[in-house]
């Protein structure tokens, strides 16, 4: 029976998941690019938690805003170094797209050669890591117990929706970065600088993706695959929100932690079915999505391969 357990881990994963999918929405609206290099911004962000942690650095605020800085560097750093260039020699979206799973393979194996190499300085096993941080201490409510690192996940998923929205909606960049999302060469027509913009975007959303794997290294274990991991639920979170609408990702992120928890939860008590098919959960709710309602720009159209437009 789907109990209380399941409704708690869905609030509190549907909150990272909606982390670390604000910002994959924002960058494809934005670029027209489905990033790849967002795999490595959660790890990213997870092994900044662990190694401030070995410097004594445990306060999660501070963690939290070096791991915003680091993961926007490295975001504009790829616009800069990688990105651009390839734009500017009038390269698609489909190269851009197999240039971020370039970055995403040298990052990952990157991250491997200094985790192994920290690991065997401070002799300790960084592959596979209890993120242990200063959080927010755990209250009772009327004798319901909430965990403090659930309120530290709610506090700073609070920040990060409330970031993005003051930025997107009361500031000129954001206004700017809106402008660039629904016409790009009517933005630079009128005046707007596109690669200030864009960089400005990519900070956003490498530096809000790397507090999404801090989050998730407070919530389980981290490692070098935790952005592997955790990517099929990320980008069908995405796809709910049509890779364009940034409220509707916000609710895909708890559809799909709902699917995964409850939904997984009452199969698995009615039919027997293993918890080990949690991903099939994920997959088929994406797959269905992108069946119903495609993205608007990615996979658009899929089901008119199927059914004929009516003549008139």
């Amino acid at each position: 029976m789907v109990g209380v357990t399941e409704v708690y881990n869905t609030l509190w994963i549907g909150l990272i998941f909606m982390v670390l999918g604000l910002p994959l929405t924002l960058s494809y609206r934005t670029t027209g690019i489905i990033n790849f290099v967002h795999i490595n911004f959660i790890t990213i962000g997870a092994y900044v938690g662990v190694l401030l942690s070995l410097l004594g650095v445990k306060n999660i605020f501070m963690v939290a805003l070096v791991a915003f800085i680091v993961g926007a560097a490295i975001a504009v750093f790829d616009n800069i170094a990688v990105f651009k260039p390839l734009s500017r020699r009038g390269a698609n979206v489909v190269i851009l797209m197999v240039a971020s799973l370039g970055l995403w393979i040298f990052y990952k194996y990157f991250l491997y050669a200094i985790v192994d190499l920290i690991g065997k300085a401070v002799k300790e096993n960084l592959v596979s890591v209890i993120l242990e941080l200063d959080i927010l201490p755990t209250i009772n409510l009327g004798g319901i117990v909430v965990d403090g690192k659930f309120l530290t996940t709610l506090t700073l998923a609070v920040i990060v929706v409330l970031f993005y929205y003051l930025v997107l909606t009361k500031t000129s960049i954001g206004k700017a970065i809106r402008a660039v999302s629904d016409n790009s060469q009517l933005a630079e027509i009128s005046g707007i600088p596109r690669d200030h913009v864009v960089n400005f975007m990519w900070a956003m959303t490498g530096g809000a993706a790397a507090i999404g794997g801090l989050l998730w290294g407070i919530f389980a274990i981290v490692t070098p695959e935790v952005g592997d991991w955790l990517i099929l639920e990320i980008f069908a979170v995405a796809v709910i929100g049509g890779l364009s609408s940034l409220l509707n990702t916000a609710i895909g992120a708890f559809i799909i932690a709902g699917a995964e928890n409850i939904v997984m939860a009452a199969l698995h008590e009615t039919f027997g079915l293993p918890l080990s098919f949690r991903p099939f959960i994920t997959f088929l709710v994406l797959v269905i999505v992108i069946l119903v309602k495609p993205p608007l720009g990615a996979g658009g159209g899929l089901p008119y391969r199927f059914f004929k437009p009516r003549k008139r």
